[in-house]
């Protein structure tokens, strides 16, 4: 059974090494150059690489602990995928080191690790939850990216998102029996919003040996990987039954592990299993590994290994049995697959491990890289995996190649003006002048696309325009851009932007998703290149604007409001929302029974007002913040007492805080044939 532990904070008494000497190659510049912290100055860092800034489609908690993941002790992404569905792909992560060490008491077997076998709902930042054997060398994350209209934008970037975290195995842990390697890791996550890399995050660690030279040293990855939707539960961890619906796979062409959601008792599989409720495929690659000695690279073996989850057993329980599973050299199969690694009768974990580095002295680095990957199946072909395979071929030749991929132009700053009826698009051009670095003419910008939809995962591209010179009149329409710009340049918060677009006919009070990606040529190699939709993807609600309203009156829609909207159909009770329109710009409201009981008031500020009263609308931390008219207010229907409000006729008032003008009128709700509502 798994328990959820007590969360109690790291000792703040913990000798730590953020001592510019001990940082990695580039930490103790990265202040100097100004390249921005994530998180907080405590040592309990623990951060989630906020997926706004770029638009990967995974979500992973990251710490500076040498842990990834949540051990679902709450609900952050822990490989969630694609980002914002729900679906949870992995309770934990970390890094392992294995060598034959030498402190002050002797020669010693020794592994250090970043997650092992454990209750779930353990809080890793916890010196109860004995789950990692590293602490922090830097009190926070930094993060970088190599995009220009990043608030993250470094020269030193090398994706879209660098996260970059420090942490050593030393002092040794005071709550448990460990002797530490004197290592310190920095581990450097890559992301990319485009293409088949907006699938992939990359796991790039550098091992720093601080201590006496280590012998027939191991790297290696150890995850528990377990799909499930994580919507489907109120508390956290989720119940038992949740660890024990894995299939994993091993392909050893690729050096990759897959693993996906399945309820089957019996093979063969994947039949039955149920793949619908959780239909995404999710892997983790080995990349490769750099020894500080280049002879030890020919003689590098890989193991995966993949046992039953048993926390404190014999056979994981000391260093040298820990060691002796990363030196095997076992590549294990997994077909067919035993009754202790099968669904439902079995709970796998999994170990990836490369090695041996046979002397890694004082001061010397080492490299370990993996890829976490996933791939979303057609519902008509759901035991295909072909994506998935094809992006563990784009990972490897992007660590074969350094890094160094063929990136699109960024997508461009984007203002997004919502008004009734229609939205207008405001962006600036610095895409036209971003140089990849693999194009052999350098500034390879093409074009805009311009994207709009009420699913957030399946946007419509409803305009496109490109540049109509040499040797940019190769792709798509040559257009030109003068159209675009016919009124302009416009200026918005200090930012100045050229082009505008404007898409009417919308309907009021309905979510819209709205982007401008850029293009470029392309290669005879590579397939010209889009930017993700994420980078500046805006959520925005249509509505009359104080300047449209014209003095009409403040308008409650849809009056009546009757069981749910088309706006909120099948959403939660507390999902659901009625609109208060051509509201004053700053107001307050109130609302009353006919009996004369005030049941709900507040204040109202069009200039900040976002929805976050009301979930349907907006819920601060989980998704996007809207944009909206700055005279409409959302209303979810739920008392100042916090009971949803019953059937019956309303009567508002609306207060113009500017001139104390007072407007009044009435609603309907009509909810009685829905129960719960």
């Amino acid at each position: 059974m798994r328990l959820l532990r007590s969360s109690g904070g790291v000792a703040a008494a913990l000798v730590l090494l953020a001592a510019a000497a001990c940082l990695a190659p580039g930490l103790a510049r990265a202040r100097a150059t100004g390249r921005t912290q994530v998180g907080s100055s405590t040592v309990d860092s623990t951060q989630f690489a906020v997926r706004y800034l770029n638009g990967n489609k995974i979500g992973m908690a990251l710490t500076n602990y040498g842990f990834i993941g949540t051990d679902f002790h709450n609900g952050t992404s822990s490989f969630e995928y694609p980002l914002g569905s729900g679906h949870q792909h992995m309770v934990r992560g970390g890094i392992w080191i294995g060598a034959l060490a030498l402190d002050n008491n002797g020669a010693f077997i020794g592994v250090s690790t970043g997650a092992q076998d454990a209750g779930a709902g353990a809080d890793v930042a916890s010196a109860t939850s004995k789950i990692s054997e590293y602490t922090p060398a830097l009190y926070y994350l930094i993060a970088r990216s190599s995009l220009p209209n990043s608030q993250y934008s470094d020269p030193d970037a090398v994706s879209e998102l660098d996260m970059i975290a420090d942490f050593s195995d030393r002092p040794a842990d005071p709550y448990r029996d460990h002797r530490p390697l004197n290592v310190r890791v920095t581990q450097y996550n890559y992301e990319w919003s485009f293409s088949d890399y907006g699938h992939i995050i990359f796991y790039h660690y550098v091992i720093h040996n601080l201590g006496p030279t280590l012998h027939n040293a191991y790297l290696g990855l150890y995850t528990e990987m377990a799909s499930g939707d994580m919507k489907a539960y109120s508390t956290f961890p989720p119940p038992a039954s949740w660890y024990r619906k894995k299939l994993i796979a091993w392909v050893d062409s690729l050096s990759l592990f897959t693993e996906r959601y399945c309820e089957n008792t019996a093979a063969p599989y994947p039949n039955n299993c149920r793949e619908d409720k959780v239909p995404e495929i999710t892997g983790i690659k080995f990349l490769g590994a750099r020894p500080s000695v280049p002879s030890d690279t020919t003689n590098l073996k890989l193991t995966f290994m993949s046992w039953s989850w048993a926390p404190g057993a014999g056979f994981t329980n000391t260093d040298s049995l820990k060691y002796g599973m990363m030196s095997s050299g076992i590549r294990q199969s997994l077909t067919p697959l035993p009754d202790s690694l099968a669904p439902v009768t079995g709970d796998p974990v999994e170990l990836l491990s490369v090695g041996p580095m046979t002397s890694v002295d004082t001061g010397d680095s080492v490299t370990v890289d993996f890829a976490m990957l996933g791939e979303i199946p057609s519902y008509s072909d759901l035991t295909n995996n072909t994506q998935l395979l094809k992006r563990a071929a784009v990972a490897q030749r992007a660590y074969n190649l350094n890094y160094i991929v063929p990136v699109p132009p960024p997508s461009p700053k984007l203002k997004i003006v919502a008004r009734q009826n229609a939205i207008d698009y405001y962006w600036e051009n610095s895409p036209e002048n971003f140089v990849d670095k693999t194009s052999p003419i350098g500034k390879d910008f093409e074009g805009y696309r311009i994207y709009l939809g009420q699913n957030r995962d399946t946007l419509d591209m409803i305009g496109q325009f490109d540049l109509a010179f040499p040797p940019h009149d190769t792709t798509g329409f040559n257009t030109g851009m003068d159209s675009l710009k016919v009124g302009g340049p416009w200026s918005f918060d200090g930012v100045t932007y050229q082009y505008r677009f404007t898409v009417k006919n919308l309907r009021d009070g309905f979510k819209y998703f709205a982007a401008v990606t850029s293009y470029d040529l392309g290669t005879p190699d590579i397939e010209s290149l889009e930017s993700g939709i994420n980078q500046n993807e805006q959520l925005a609600v249509p509505a009359p604007t104080a300047a449209e309203s014209h003095g009409q009156g403040v308008t409650v829609f849809p009056n009546p409001y009757r069981v749910e909207t088309a706006w909120d159909r099948g959403q939660q009770a507390r999902a659901h929302y009625l609109w208060f329109g051509n509201m004053p710009a700053k107001a307050h409201l109130r609302i009353y029974t006919l009996s004369g009981d005030l049941i709900y008031d507040t204040d109202f500020d069009g200039a900040t007002y976002h929805g976050a009263n009301a979930a349907g609308i907006y819920q601060p931390g989980n998704g996007l913040a809207p944009v909206m008219s700055g005279a409409t207010f959302g209303w979810d229907m739920i008392t100042r007492e916090g009971q949803a409000a019953a059937t019956g006729l309303y009567i508002w008032a609306v207060e113009d805080k500017s001139n104390g003008r007072r407007q009044t009128g009435k609603f309907l709700l009509v909810k009685s044939d829905r129960e719960n509502f």
